[in-house]
């Protein structure tokens, strides 16, 4: 039996890469976000979180998401999924997603209609799971 540790992103970091995605889309009037994604989400990763070495796993293999899982992640339920939940809750579904990352797994609504974790690559400042495989 092997036992991976990761580290799970601090909810400070994803708040800073959810900002870092949020400036280059405005900066780049979407565009460019959406160029520099494509090319990351074979990786796991949106440039955001590309920034501050975060990558973007499924819950249970720990290996990072494929670039169809990005698409669907980022595209569906980050985008399509919550702007029409939005749209009943006037903007209060975006609150509610954003505090998820303050539970103990710090996985947002998104995270688990995806199935998926946000790891931090670097391995200070974040708490540590264990997975165990055989």
């Amino acid at each position: 039996m092997n036992t991976l540790t990761h580290q799970l992103a601090a909810p400070e970091k994803r708040l800073y890469a959810f900002l870092a995605n949020m400036g280059i889309g405005i900066i780049t009037l979407g565009i460019g976000w959406i160029i520099w994604s494509a090319l990351l989400w074979s990786e796991g990763t949106t440039p955001g979180h590309k920034l501050l070495n975060l990558s973007i796993v499924d819950e249970k293999t720990f290996e990072p998401l494929n670039w169809n899982r990005m698409a669907v992640r980022e595209l569906v339920f980050k985008g399509i999924f919550a702007a029409a939940i939005s749209s009943f809750t006037y903007g209060l579904s975006y609150i509610a997603d954003g505090l998820f990352i303050f539970r103990d797994d710090r996985r947002a609504l998104h995270d688990h209609l995806a199935r998926s974790i946000v790891i931090d690559n670097e391995s200070q400042g974040s708490r540590r799971i264990r997975f165990t495989y055989e």
